[in-house]
């Protein structure tokens, strides 16, 4: 069986990827190096051939310099076509398959697009995405710094709409506090409807499946 990789993109389509083995010797045919890499399913054809020779020059970024010439032989996985043998993905994707796949990938889509949009609090609208959230986190890491350095336990942060504020580091964490009380719900929501989506025993099952 032909040793392969499945990659999905978000919106489901699953790639398969074979693995060939890159042999690189020298001029007196002794091992120099191996590197194992993947070739797209679609250029594994029955008209490649089972070993490629070709010539390489080898860098390195330390010297910035040529290290070696060698020779490199890129060998196929015994099974693959570039053996002439018959492709046969470790795992088989059915339409069932790939249709909860392409579901799990609209799901997480879904969680994402409300998770990291605008979250209403007690003390105004906040940006949620990473940066936003990484920009509060160390607002009150500022703050609880300065708190225990018996410094004025405040700082400013804005809100959506750009109004600058000084919040207090009580107000800081309530803020905090009241976007992950918004947040965390999404992910049980996602991880009910995974639960869903694997369950499912038919892609009509799965496509009634919404977020």
């Amino acid at each position: 069986m032909a040793i392969t990789k499945q990659l999905t993109n978000a919106q489901g389509v699953v790639y398969d990827y074979h693995r060939i083995n890159s042999v690189i010797i020298d001029a007196q045919d002794n091992l120099f190096a191996t590197v194992s890499s993947y070739i797209s399913a679609d250029r594994a054809t029955d008209k490649d051939r089972p070993v490629d020779r070709f010539n390489i020059q080898i860098y390195t970024p330390i010297t910035t310099g040529l290290v070696a010439t060698a020779e490199g032989l890129l060998v196929a996985d015994a099974n693959c076509k570039l053996f002439g043998g018959v492709v046969t993905p470790d795992v088989t994707q059915t339409d069932l398959g790939k249709a909860k796949a392409k579901k799990k990938a609209e799901i997480a889509s879904a969680r994402s697009v409300e998770m990291y949009a605008d979250k209403t609090t007690s003390l105004g609208v906040f940006g949620s995405t990473e940066s936003d959230n990484n920009k509060l986190s160390i607002a009150i890491q500022v703050t609880q710094l300065a708190a225990a350095a018996g410094q004025p336990a405040e700082c400013g942060y804005k809100t959506v709409d750009g109004t600058y504020s000084v919040y207090t580091l009580a107000q800081l964490e309530q803020i905090a506090l009241e976007i992950a009380a918004q947040v965390l719900p999404l992910y049980e929501k996602e991880s009910g409807l995974v639960a869903q989506v694997d369950a499912a025993a038919t892609v009509a099952d799965v496509e009634s499946i919404g977020w």
